[in-house]
């Protein structure tokens, strides 16, 4: 099979396939914003803490079987179009996705029933609902797509290759634990432990050490950087992504090139980069919040970082014309700043990624809005082309409307007591607002109403009436008040619904934000955005 790009066209989209793996990124996001940041789960105070650190690396292994399918289907656009033309010419029942919204109920019902503050002491029924949720999730995407048949069909055709590959991603964790023994070399926890103490003093840090037990410290915080400090989990990424790689690519690639030359720079690199890990987890813990830096960063941030790295290396293989015995076609970028898909689903998945990105180095991500405001803005220029093109002249009801629902929101505000704190920087202010007005209205409207809503609506009143409950459902779990959120988006999803125009759910939006941007701004409580 040509691991190439072909001259046929993909078949329509959105498909199903899209969809899915759309909200399942969306989703992972929100759980690991949910379990690892909103309420940590600490396993040392469970009943079952083996239970506990097993589930809790089920973030990692949907992060892994996530990248390896896009790197899949990226490599393989002839198995994705063959896939996709499978789930349009034989889409599965519309049951499955009841089942699947019913798992992920499931998955986050333990923070209504115990909160985030109790559910380490709740374990065992939250590990029995958030098992149960895992299953009815999963089960219900894969099967919305498309019967089991179909499936079946297609991976014997690809030869197995994709569910290998996925179930190798899955058991990336416990490769890295397989590995760990090669890396448990005093040499190199040695050398580890200096270029830290040397990076923290370069950069003007008065650090403490105790070499013969590697500890390290600054201003109080001190972290022991022993074996598995090594890096092994970075490894074992970059090792299982550069192997996908070059199966995939095996008729084209240098073999002896890519693995007596990239991987040991790779390597090289990873061990690196686990270094700079080390010395920026030391320095939150030190100037931020030592709970942080342990629970927040040192738990999932790395994940997220070590993946980054492994991405961006395959991504340097395949772009080396030196490493492939014949040059790869050049693919014109210009194509996808126009992908309307693209521009309703990018832009969220960044805007959730940010969340994840700014709680691992802030203990109050409020803080860290700026950068995330940035992170924000950055797809919506790059897709600019493509919202142009979707943009349409709103109706004056949304502006309307948009005006009623944030005079509701300021109404309804609960009063929160909350601690004193210092006065945000006109800088602050001025991103929060341009983030609150501007981007979150577009990012959000693009997915819920202009991407989920239109996806799941029919030619019926009850496939309407689905279409606006999912969505909004959804949309409100992105909000601290979500009977409120949930409300906003049926208005806006009505709106959408109305002319069929997502600038309309944009506007309203954007007008209740400003609205709300507005009375928090005149009476100081930012807490209203």
């Amino acid at each position: 099979m040509d691991t190439r790009g072909q001259a046929a066209q993909p078949p329509a989209r959105p498909t199903r396939l899209m969809t899915m793996a759309a909200l399942a990124v969306a989703e992972l996001l929100l759980v690991i914003l949910a379990y690892q940041v909103m309420a940590s789960i600490e396993c040392r105070q469970t009943e079952i803490e083996v239970a506990c650190r097993a589930l809790r690396s089920m973030t990692a292994r949907g992060l892994a079987v996530m990248t390896v399918m896009a790197l899949y289907f990226w490599l393989r656009p002839t198995g994705y179009r063959a896939l996709a033309e499978r789930a349009i010419a034989h889409p599965g029942h519309h049951i499955w996705m009841l089942v699947h919204l019913v798992g992920l109920a499931f998955i986050f019902l333990p923070l209504v029933l115990f909160g985030a503050a109790e559910i380490s002491r709740a374990f065992t029924p939250t590990l029995i609902l958030l098992t149960t949720g895992g299953l009815l999730t999963a089960t219900g995407a894969i099967f919305w797509v498309t019967p089991l048949g179909v499936w079946r069909n297609w991976m014997r055709n690809d030869s197995y290759l994709l569910p290998l590959a996925l179930l190798t991603g899955f058991l990336v964790p416990d490769f890295a634990d397989l590995m760990r023994p090669l890396w448990e070399w005093s040499t190199l926890s040695s050398l580890t432990f200096f270029l830290v103490f040397l990076v923290l003093t370069l950069t003007g840090f008065d650090v403490g050490v105790h070499p013969p037990t590697y500890e390290i410290g600054v201003e109080g915080f001190w972290v022991q950087i022993a074996s598995q400090c090594s890096g092994v989990e970075g490894i074992a990424l970059i090792t299982i992504f550069m192997g996908f790689y070059a199966i995939l690519m095996r008729p084209e690639l240098r073999q002896k090139r890519f693995w007596l030359i990239l991987f040991p720079l790779a390597v090289l690199a990873s061990w690196l980069f686990n270094i700079l890990r080390i010395t920026i987890l030391i320095v939150i813990g030190a100037r931020v919040s030592p709970e942080h830096a342990l629970n927040g960063f040192h738990s999932y941030a790395g994940w997220l970082m070590f993946t980054a790295l492994a991405l961006l290396i395959v991504l340097i293989a395949h772009r080396a014309q030196w490493l492939h015995r014949n040059p790869l076609p050049n693919h014109p970028t210009a194509a996808i700043r126009h992908d309307t898909l693209a521009a309703k689903i990018v832009p969220f998945i960044v805007m959730m990624l940010s969340g994840v990105f700014v709680s691992a180095f802030w203990p109050d991500p409020e803080a860290g809005y700026p950068v995330r405001a940035a992170l924000m803005a950055l797809p919506l220029l790059i897709f600019l082309p493509a919202l142009r093109d979707l943009w349409q002249r709103p109706s004056f009801e949304a502006a309307l409307v948009g005006l009623v629902i944030g005079g509701i929101w300021i109404v309804t505000a609960p009063e929160q007591k909350l601690p004193e704190a210092e006065a945000p920087t006109l800088f602050w202010i001025a991103t929060r607002l341009l983030g609150t007005i501007l981007l979150v209205p577009i990012i959000e409207e693009l997915f819920f109403r202009g991407y989920l809503l239109r996806r799941l609506h029919r030619d019926s009143l009850i496939w309407a009436v689905v279409a606006v409950a999912v969505s909004s459902l959804l949309f409100g779990l992105m909000h601290d008040r979500f009977l409120a959120g949930t409300l906003a988006g049926v208005a806006f999803g009505l709106l959408y619904l109305r002319r069929s125009e997502t600038s309309d759910a944009i506007t309203a939006h954007i007008v209740a934000n400003a609205t709300i941007a507005l009375a928090a701004l005149l009476t100081a409580k930012w807490a209203l955005i």
